[in-house]
């Protein structure tokens, strides 16, 4: 259960259909729980629950809650190796959620005065500006690289080698299974040929227009089911 529920979160975050997503949040409809709470610590701007099965750690704007309340969520981010300063204590993983309910009664929701206070011990959940896609003809391709539409197109021939494009950055999902996941278009290609995913230890901001350089890996099975038809692996970017 726990390792589906994680697989079911990242890949939320990283398969480019109708849904994603702000830092790296899980859509309103992909629920998890109920689940029962073990641990409850409460610091304030937050409470942390620690949840049995699936066993992890989820944060979110105070509310009542006690050992032994089922609990489900949804609309989260996941951060990774994150330190809280109040605890003096690093959790592996921890989801910071927006949307929870408590035996199936929906409360506490991350409130308006929390969103804006930019709490410098806990990162705020809040959904990214939609960065619109570039239109043809409107990102001037480099001379001696490719387009998202010659990639996808050439994919077999390109397969384990070093390409370069010059591309927007639509959306950008930091810290999913070690990684940053970026999402790229330039215009060329249509649906759904016309973006490509790249994985950096890089973190460009969305609408940034960038040169971004890595290895082509055609039909990439990350597991679960979930393929990608390309994937640009170890991107660098620049401007």
């Amino acid at each position: 259960m726990k390792a589906m529920s994680f697989i079911l979160f990242a890949c939320s975050l990283i398969v480019q259909t109708p849904g994603l997503s702000a830092e790296e949040t899980l859509p309103a409809d992909a629920q998890i729980g109920p689940a029962s709470v073990v641990e409850t610590i409460d610091v304030g701007n937050y409470i942390y629950l620690r949840l049995e099965d699936p066993d992890i750690w989820i944060a979110t704007s105070p509310l009542e809650v006690v050992v032994g309340d089922q609990v489900s969520f949804s609309n989260g981010a996941e951060m990774r190796n994150f330190y809280s300063k109040i605890l003096d204590r690093t959790f592996e993983s921890i989801l910071f959620v927006s949307k929870v309910s408590i035996d199936g009664r929906d409360i506490a929701k991350l409130h308006k005065s929390a969103m804006e206070e930019q709490s410098v011990d806990h990162p705020v959940v809040a959904p990214p500006e939609a960065v619109p896609a570039p239109v043809a003809g409107e990102i001037e391709a480099l001379e001696d690289g490719q387009t998202v539409a010659s990639i996808v197109a050439d994919s077999i021939g390109l397969n384990g080698q070093s390409v370069r494009l010059r591309a927007r950055v639509i959306k950008v999902s930091a810290n999913v299974m070690g990684k940053n996941w970026i999402t790229l278009q330039d215009g060329s290609g249509t649906a759904p040929d016309n973006k490509l995913l790249a994985t950096s230890s890089e973190t460009p901001a969305p609408g940034d227009l960038v040169i971004a350089a890595g290895t082509l890996r055609k039909d990439v099975d990350i597991g679960s089911g979930y393929t990608y038809k390309v994937l640009l692996e170890e991107a660098a970017f620049s401007q």
